[in-house]
């Protein structure tokens, strides 16, 4: 169906004198996220049950035209009521149209009912205020084959150190120690973040808003890192296509990625917790804080829809401890919300190791970069990993920073 045929049905629908009390309660909630539709519905058909309000998922495909979608409706004057969206670059242009409503009363309940962490407030913060609540929370965190370090007397690292006497003791074993790749084409800014926050996370958030360069010792220190691990033999493969299930299959023993691959792994044979465990990656740096990268999902609401009951009552929905156990129990992801039930007990720990190192948390490279520079900077550094050696990562950092040098003189 064209956009304007839809656009067609959706004006006639709406005139039907036939619409009922119930079709007022109807909240719907677009997104394109088509395989958790099911998932979402779960979460809208509970809402049914204990509000009164129905949410019902609305999946729009593929993201480019979801996206085109959301902003003809906004040109239009007409945005959706809810809407999933992105953090980063994506957002602030969102938040720039004027038609999306500050949430900062919303978050305000949250957090003071216990439920909602204040650093995950300001994950969907723009110059102060509040635009969104999330769906999801992943965290990055690695994962670890329990029976591997068992076997070789090993237990989860407390400093870089510890991390690093653990992947010589288990190459030795003849076990690689890290499971990497550049599956999908998008991969490559996993180690390179991770690496930056945990040297030096001021300069990993100058790398976003160009006060940093690509070719700053801080990002060559990273390289370094990054470049002496591969020569160690510390990395599996990076072309493979199936990265979750050769961890699953015994490939390496640790495995940096976001939660939402936790069930990629279950589904590949290795169980979370009996098979698996998680921990927080250490600084290199040993006097940072701790920290975490977490990728957000934000559910927006527009200024009009902040104005409809049953449209706040849905989002109030979606954040209680209800709302968010139907949604960590049917998708297996993080909300957000400390008081509801874990997906699964790795989640539950990574969590509690959060709280009580009171982690800070960063945003993915992914979303925090110019959109417009994302794909030929992860280009770059697939193609570090695939020759990982300093000579080519001085190019790579080259090749990279006359992209950012461009992108933000244009911006002037």
């Amino acid at each position: 169906m064209s956009f304007a045929i839809w656009m067609k049905s959706i004006a006639a629908g709406a005139a039907l004198t036939l619409a009922s009390a119930a079709w007022a309660e109807d909240v719907p909630l677009y997104h394109d996220k088509g395989f958790w539709s099911q998932q979402f519905q779960a979460v809208g058909d509970a809402a049914k049950e204990k509000t009164g309000v129905r949410i019902v998922q609305t999946s729009y495909a593929p993201p480019e035209q979801y996206k085109a979608f959301v902003q003809s409706s906004i040109a239009s004057g007409n945005p959706p009521d809810l809407f999933t969206w992105w953090t980063g670059a994506s957002f602030k242009e969102l938040i720039a149209t004027g038609k999306i409503a500050v949430l900062d009363d919303v978050w305000d309940e949250m957090v003071k009912s216990g439920q909602y962490e204040e650093s995950t407030r300001d994950l969907f913060k723009v110059d102060g205020k509040t635009y969104a609540v999330p769906f999801s929370m992943s965290r990055w965190v690695v994962l670890y084959n329990k029976k591997m370090f068992a076997d070789n007397g090993l237990s989860e690292p407390k400093s870089w150190g510890d991390m690093m006497a653990a992947a010589d003791k288990l190459k030795a074993a003849g076990i690689t120690p890290f499971n990497a790749s550049v599956q999908e084409g998008w991969r490559g800014f996993i180690w390179f973040e991770e690496l930056m926050i945990r040297t030096n996370p001021a300069a990993y958030k100058g790398l976003h808003d160009g006060t940093v360069g690509y070719d700053d010792p801080a990002v060559r220190k990273a390289f370094q890192i990054w470049s002496d691990m591969y020569a160690k033999g510390y990395f599996t493969d990076p072309r493979s296509n199936e990265e979750a299930q050769d961890f699953a299959r015994g490939k390496a023993a640790m495995y940096l990625i976001g939660e939402w691959a936790e069930g990629l792994v279950d589904t590949a044979g290795l169980k979370p917790d009996t098979g698996f465990g998680a921990f927080i990656m250490p600084n290199v740096d040993a006097g940072l804080p701790s920290s975490v990268i977490v990728e957000a999902g934000p559910i927006v609401v527009s200024t009009a829809g902040k104005e409809k009951k049953d449209v706040m009552t849905a989002v109030n929905f979606w954040t209680s401890v209800d709302g968010a156990n139907v949604w960590a129990k049917s998708s297996g992801n993080f909300e957000g919300n400390v008081k509801a039930d874990a997906p699964n007990p790795t989640v539950a720990k990574i969590t509690a190791d959060m709280m009580a190192d009171k982690a800070v948390l960063m945003e993915r490279w992914w979303e925090a970069v110019p959109p417009d520079l994302q794909g030929e900077l992860v280009a770059e550094l697939n193609g570090f990993m695939v020759d990982p050696t300093m000579q080519n990562a001085e190019a790579v950092m080259g090749r990279m920073q006359a992209l950012n040098a461009d992108y933000w003189e244009s911006r002037k």
